[in-house]
């Protein structure tokens, strides 16, 4: 029997023996259960100094944040200011104005503007528009 033969037949008998001891007979479970008991005192340590960095990061951030709010704020004032200057308004934009005796409700929508009408007018007869033009509407649309 040739050496590549052997190594054929031995090859996946070996490999399945191998599987069944670690994986049934618990082998690596404990392998692994042994490796995150010796790491787990080097991660509490590595865990306690990367929180105190992320609180650090995050106060310098919530201070620049809270820099740059106040940076735009003032940006805004000083905007709003140029402005009342250039109008010539040296006090509120409003000022002088009163508000409407009455106004619409908020649902009257383009009816708004006929309040105070008689409902039973029929308004203005357009049905003579259509003879003015005879047959010309179609040239003209």
């Amino acid at each position: 029997m040739k050496k590549t033969e052997l190594k054929t037949i031995l090859k996946p008998l070996i490999k399945q023996c191998v599987r069944e001891a670690l994986l049934e007979e618990g082998i690596l479970a404990n392998v692994v259960t042994e490796v995150v008991k010796g790491f787990s005192p080097l991660l509490a340590e590595s865990n306690q100094g990367y929180t105190q960095d992320n609180s650090k990061q995050r106060k310098q951030l919530e201070q620049q944040k809270h820099q740059l709010e106040e940076e735009k704020y003032q940006m805004l004032k000083e905007q709003k200011r140029k402005m009342l200057d250039a109008t010539g308004f040296g006090g509120e934009i409003f000022e002088g104005v009163e508000p409407l005796a009455e106004g619409g409700a908020p649902g009257d929508g383009p009816t708004a503007g006929a309040q105070g009408a008689d409902p039973t007018d029929s308004g203005v007869d357009i049905s003579g528009i259509m003879a003015l033009g005879g047959h010309k509407w179609k040239n003209l649309i």
